[in-house]
């Protein structure tokens, strides 16, 4: 009697080579043989979910890895790549619910938070995904792609400073991969480093692997950096974005629509920021597209559509300051003042103490956001006596160390700083600049940041003699303009959640420097935005009488001087490379219907800036 021999167990070792030699096929045939003899292998499951992810059979796959991780619950790495093919899938809710079970099992796995974090990301949890993303650092340092990660999570929590300190290191950093330089290119760039970050994204151009990325968004860094032109040439070696994927049908998308607002057809320009926003799913969309569409719909005349886009947008920051900053939400006081009121018998009796002459002092330039410093500061720039430094936090620094290091109150005990340690913060000021930009022989400083208003205090002890210029605009227009704004930081994030909560932050800040303004009796010019855009030669003749300059014939050519610097970090780096012009000057009536609510806020500040109401 002939006994039949038992048949031969599936060998796996041969479907692993097969998955690693770029053959799923294969893999995917043994794994399936090995399930019909043991329909439950854990090693068979695993080889086939992978193996129908690695052929883009995406919901094939989830059906394997599904079962896998009910059958092997315990297993994170089951759960990991579950959670990958979830998103792979397009099933974002319940692949970040997969990603959160595999970081509860392997909490010291850097790879899983990763993956976990970078889910978040894409769903727009950037905060839950920064506080992810910072573990997988913690848990793996010297890898880059968990810094890179991490970075680009603390960049969109309005975290700079830590995004900085994450890749500070990246010119040491070996092996990087081509999607990796193609990531830390566009990372840098976000964080105003547009040289450095055109060199990598050219060479990730180069890579096979990330040319049309990166060739997308070297298109955005040279909109971004005012050369239109050549953005525009190198757009137009994109394909269309309908014969691409998801994330580059986005992205080709967002370049075309950044290029039209250059044009001069609005229509176009709104046309294709509509498109943008739509080609996003409802929970992948950001603040920064609608605050986009609201500026083209603003350039087309139509009010309306643009205030309902800004809804969208402040609705969208909102969401991202309550996991983020709850204490800043709209039920805090708008714009919390980072000073006290000083003390005007304490300030009568500060010691005196050396002090730099003014010609020796910076020329701050401050004002509200959105009245005109950016323009006051490239016309300052232009003139070869003098070079500016492009909205830098080196006062605020200053603040900070008074209350840390030194243990002094700030601003309260600015009469208690000594000679030597105001000499030293005046010595790490300097430092700080230098870091920033080399003054040539001869050159003054130009501090522009608006919000320094609000250090009048440090800058009168610092600098006494200082000439400080203060931009002004009627405060309807700037109210409005600030709403129209991306901003980042999370405190004005929470003041521009609706527009008499603005209003108020503006009142609050004009009267600190009104009271501040008497208290110290500063070298101060009021520069209206209003008379420069009418009459540019006799203002800049007052500014340059004011600041010590007698010919202001290079200040006049300042937008071609801003053309030549190319990228210019603030949000009017378009208007201030074009010549001057009135378009924007009382925008606010055609928004007045929507601004009845901040009108009555903003009045005795009109009357004090004796503007028209």
């Amino acid at each position: 009697m002939h006994v039949a021999e038992p048949a031969r167990r599936v060998d796996l070792r041969e479907a692993y080579a097969a998955l690693g030699n770029g053959e799923p096929q294969r893999t995917e045939q043994a794994a399936r043989m090995r399930l019909l003899e043991e329909p439950d292998d854990e090693a068979a499951l695993t080889l086939l979910g992978l193996a129908l992810q690695a052929q883009h059979r995406h919901v094939e796959a989830v059906q394997a890895l599904t079962k896998l991780a009910r059958l092997c619950p315990r297993v994170p790495q089951h759960w990991n790549n579950l959670g990958l093919a979830l998103r792979a899938a397009g099933d974002l809710e319940h692949a970040e619910d997969a990603h959160r079970r595999a970081c509860e099992l392997a909490p010291g796995d850097a790879a899983v938070q990763l993956n976990h974090g970078y889910l978040l990301m894409q769903r727009g949890k950037f905060a839950a995904a920064r506080t992810c993303l910072l573990e997988s650092v913690r848990c793996a340092p010297e890898l880059a792609e968990p810094r890179i990660r991490a970075a680009f999570a603390c960049y969109e929590c309005g975290d700079n400073l830590s995004a900085e300190e994450l890749i500070a290191a990246w010119p040491q950093w070996c092996g990087l991969d081509a999607p990796q330089r193609c990531d830390l290119a566009w990372l840098l760039f976000l964080l105003d480093h547009a040289d450095v970050a055109r060199g990598l994204l050219e060479s990730a151009r180069a890579e096979p692997e990330t040319s049309l990325q990166a060739t997308v968004r070297l298109v955005l860094l040279l909109e971004r950096s005012n050369r239109v032109e050549e953005a525009t040439a190198l757009a137009a070696t994109l394909p269309a974005a309908e014969a691409v994927d998801e994330e580059l049908r986005h992205d080709i998308t967002e370049a075309r629509a950044a290029l039209a607002a250059r044009d001069a057809d609005a229509g176009r320009a709104r046309r294709w920021f509509e498109r943008a926003v739509d080609a996003h799913a409802p929970e992948s969309r950001n603040a920064a597209l609608y605050f986009a569409l609201a500026q083209a719909c603003d350039r087309t005349g139509d009010a309306d559509a643009a205030m309902a886009a800004l809804h969208e947008a402040h609705a969208l920051q909102l969401r991202l300051l309550g996991s983020l900053s709850p204490h800043l939400l709209p039920q805090a006081r708008p714009l919390p003042l980072p000073l006290r009121a000083l003390d005007a018998n304490r300030v009568a009796a500060w010691p005196r103490l050396r002090s730099p002459a003014a010609e020796e002092s910076p020329i701050f330039v401050v004002g509200f956001p959105r009245s005109g410093t950016t323009l006051l500061e490239q016309m300052l720039d232009a003139h070869p006596q003098l070079a500016s430094i492009d909205e830098r936090d080196y006062l605020a620094e200053l603040a900070d160390h008074i209350e840390v290091s030194l243990g002094l109150r700030y601003p309260d005990d600015l009469d208690r700083l000594t000679q030597a340690q105001c000499d030293r913060l005046r010595a790490t000021y300097a430092a700080r600049v230098r870091a920033t930009r080399e003054l040539r022989a001869g050159q003054r400083l130009v501090d522009k940041n608006p919000l320094n208003l609000l250090h009048l205090p440090l800058i009168v002890r610092l600098f006494p003699h200082a000439p400080i210029v203060l931009a002004l605009r009627h405060p309807c227009d700037v109210v409005l303009s600030c709403y129209m704004q991306n901003f980042r930081l999370p405190a004005f994030i929470a003041l521009c959640t609706s527009l008499p909560r603005l209003a108020q932050g503006y009142v609050n800040t004009m009267q600190f420097w009104q009271q501040h303004v008497q208290m110290l009796q500063p070298r101060w010019l009021p520069l209206r935005h209003e008379a420069l855009l009418a009459d540019p030669p006799a203002q800049l003749a007052r500014l340059g009488a004011f600041v010590g300059i007698e010919d202001i014939t290079p200040m006049l050519g300042f937008a071609e001087h801003a053309h030549s610097k190319g990228y210019i970090s603030t949000p009017s780096y378009a208007q201030v490379v074009r010549p001057l012009n009135s378009d924007a000057l009382g925008r606010w009536r055609r928004y007045a219907a929507h601004m009845q609510g901040a009108l009555p806020i903003l009045q005795p500040m009109i009357e004090v800036w004796d503007y028209d109401g």
